[in-house]
C-alpha cells in the first residue's frame, strides 16, 4: 500500500503547453520541448535557430520556421499581440 502512495504523490515529469505573454508578443513552451517566441511583427523565432513567421488561423495558430509550418496546440491569448494573417 505504501508503494501504491508513493506513486500517487509524486510529481509528473511531463511537461504540459504553456505559454508566456511579454512586451516583445508571446513565449510558446510546447509539451514536446520546443519553445517558439512569436513577435508583434507576425516574425517568429525558434529556440536553437530558425526564424520565419506566425499568424492566425480560423482555428488555431501557426508558425513557419526556415519553411515548415506547424499547427501550435495552444491558444496564445496575448493582447500585445496582433492579429496576424497568413
Amino acid at each position: 500500500m505504501r508503494f501504491i502512495l508513493a506513486l500517487l504523490l509524486t510529481p509528473s515529469l511531463a511537461l504540459a503547453d504553456s505559454f508566456e505573454c511579454n512586451a516583445n508578443g508571446a513565449v510558446v513552451r510546447l509539451d514536446d520541448g520546443t519553445t517558439y517566441y512569436l513577435g508583434k511583427s507576425c516574425d517568429a523565432a525558434r529556440e536553437g535557430g530558425g526564424q520565419g513567421r506566425w499568424w492566425l488561423t480560423a482555428s488555431a495558430y501557426a508558425v513557419e520556421i526556415d519553411g515548415q509550418a506547424r499547427r501550435l496546440p495552444i491558444e496564445v491569448d496575448c493582447e500585445s499581440l496582433p492579429f496576424c494573417s497568413p
